[in-house]
Order: C-alpha cells, then structure tokens, then sequence
C-alpha cells in the first residue's frame, strides 16, 4: 500500500477478502516497511522465476502452483514522495507480476469506495475462476 490513509483499510479488506472468498493468503504492509518484510517472498519458492522447469511441458496432469503476486494499491502520496517505485522494481527482478490501483480523483469517501470495489471484485473473480 503506498500513499494515502485509506490505502490500510482497503487493503486489509482485500486480503481478508482472498482468504475467505477464494482460499489464497495475502499479507498486507505499507511501504516502504514492505520492501524489506516482504522482498524475501519474492526471493523464494512463491517466485515465479522460482519454476525454471521446461515452460513448454504438459500441465494437464500437474496441480496448479501457486505464485506470488504483487498488489499495489496507491492513492495520492502525502508530499508527494512514493515508494512505489522500488517496489515495482523488486517485484520485477523477480519475475513476480505486479498489479497497481490507483483510484480517481475524489474524496476521502469516494476514493476508499473505489479501491474496495475493485478490490473486492478481483476477490470475487478470483473465487469463482478459482472455484473455491
């Protein structure tokens, strides 16, 4: 989560949201905390550079894996400063795909309407795609 105050609780709605909709695990932190509590995940087996096998090989018969995957809700930074760069420099050297939200111009109100809708439709989506 990067920037504004309504980025936490969206985001902390979300990964709740993954847990109990669709089954997955997802951590929350606000950078720049994050870069340094998480950056040892994308290093890991939850990596997607971690499967070097043949990419081309039949899956059919395989489970799924499951990988990490970045998600960065952004909203208006105090001062300006952002973090999210480095973050997207992490998450990309280590093959691990990213996704960023950043809501319209609003309100307080609006904009936190906003990441949760998105949100908790992704968690909704993922859920049924999943069937979980």
């Amino acid at each position: 989560m990067d920037g504004g105050p309504r980025t936490g609780p969206a985001g902390r709605r979300f990964a709740a949201a993954l847990a109990e909709l669709a089954g997955r695990p997802a951590l929350v932190a606000e950078l720049p905390e994050a870069l340094a509590a998480h950056s040892a995940l994308l290093a890991g087996p939850l990596a997607a550079s971690a499967d070097p096998d043949d990419f081309f090989r039949d899956r059919v018969e395989e489970a799924p894996v499951m990988h990490a995957r970045v998600v960065l809700l952004r909203d208006r930074p105090i001062g300006g400063l952002t973090a999210a760069p480095a973050a997207r420099d992490l998450a990309l050297s280590h093959d691990t795909p990213i996704s960023e939200l950043e809501p319209e111009e609003g309100d307080e109100l609006e904009t936190l309407a906003e990441l949760i809708a998105v949100t908790d439709f992704a968690a909704v989506y993922l859920a049924l795609a999943s069937g979980a």
